[in-house]
């Protein structure tokens, strides 16, 4: 019988199911993100970076987690070129997949033997998490929605490949971020970055993994957009990503380039509020104050989403569950949407 040669999985693919080097089947893991890591010996990033990154990942998922274990379920070191990499269609190739807790490819880097590994690979692999997953069997009761706890994983591992020895930024015609980094940066590890912010466009040079969040506080002063739990569960961070509400402390800044990015500055026009804020001026939504501009931007952002259905005040809270106040303001909080709602 003749055998079809092994075909290289694309984002958006669901893994096979297959015995990995611990005895254990890649189909037992499902639940959870798994990292599969084609490689020789000397290109395994847990043992080039073990720092920071990887002691965050670990706090992220609990003791469970063990990511600088190469034995652990969510990290598994394998041969580029054992039968494994061959059926995944990667043999000889240093190559890093990411399968969501579906099983589906969600990021993927792969690198041809005597190439070095540039940034712009990495993060052309990261926005490729913004593509929705397949409609299959496992994905359908979900969505084949990405979950936070995946995409941790798939930024964590990027910032781990950037930093390897062997990663540089020189010219490749199929990325021009690369180029244009090797011509501003003289080669370093920064990229040009363009965003356009409450209708300004900003040319700033960033490091890769430099979260929006932060790029628009520390580089732009935009201070009004606020960091609180900095792992997405307080929506102290909530902008405007044309249009729609996202937390920038999960957003990767170069992955905002081409959108409509509004922070809560532009929230007013001019000295006229937006009716939004005049309302929890009038009804006291917020005591500290400290998560107020999160607040504000997810209730705009759910008020002007015609999808949304906000016809009781028990949908309301559950639309606006993301956004937490310390101080309890949720009665306030809630009146003032409604007040904008009925308007």
């Amino acid at each position: 019988m003749r055998q079809e040669a092994p075909v290289t999985l694309q984002t958006g693919d669901l893994a096979p199911d297959c015995v990995l080097p611990d005895g254990s089947r890649l189909l037992a893991l499902r639940g959870h993100p798994v990292i599969l890591a084609f490689a020789p010996e000397a290109w395994d990033p847990t043992r080039a970076y073990q720092s920071e990154l990887f002691a965050r990942l670990t706090s992220e998922f609990g003791n469970g987690a063990a990511f600088l274990d190469t034995a652990a379920e969510e990290w598994h070191s394998l041969d580029c070129h054992g039968t494994l990499a061959a059926q995944f269609g990667v043999a000889g190739q240093r190559a890093l997949f990411l399968l969501d807790e579906h099983g589906v490819v969600r990021w993927k880097t792969v690198v041809a033997p005597g190439q070095p590994l540039r940034p712009g690979q990495v993060l052309a692999a990261l926005e490729a998490l913004h593509a929705p997953a397949p409609a299959t069997r496992e994905t359908d009761a979900s969505g084949g929605g990405l979950s936070r706890r995946t995409f941790v994983t798939a930024t964590l591992a990027a910032s781990a490949l950037l930093l390897l020895p062997g990663c540089t930024v020189s010219a490749d015609a199929d990325n021009q971020r690369a180029d244009a980094a090797a011509d501003s940066a003289g080669g370093d590890s920064t990229l040009a970055v363009s965003l356009r912010i409450n209708g300004q466009t900003h040319q700033l040079q960033l490091d890769p993994r430099v979260a929006l969040l932060d790029a628009l506080r520390e580089n732009l002063h935009l201070t009004g957009t606020k960091k609180g739990c900095d792992h997405g569960q307080c929506g102290a961070c909530t902008v405007h990503l044309d249009g729609q509400s996202a937390l920038s402390c999960l957003t990767l800044a170069v992955m905002a380039q081409g959108k409509e990015i509004t922070t809560i500055e532009g929230l007013a026009k001019g000295e006229e509020l937006h009716p939004l804020q005049a309302a929890f001026l009038r009804h006291d939504a917020f005591q500290c104050g400290y998560c107020t501009p999160g607040q504000l931007m997810a209730a705009t952002a759910l008020l002007q989403d015609q999808t949304a259905q906000l016809g009781s005040a028990v949908e309301i809270r559950e639309a606006m569950s993301g956004n937490l106040c310390r101080c309890a303001a949720y009665p306030n909080i809630l009146a003032a949407i409604q007040e904008v709602q009925r308007a």
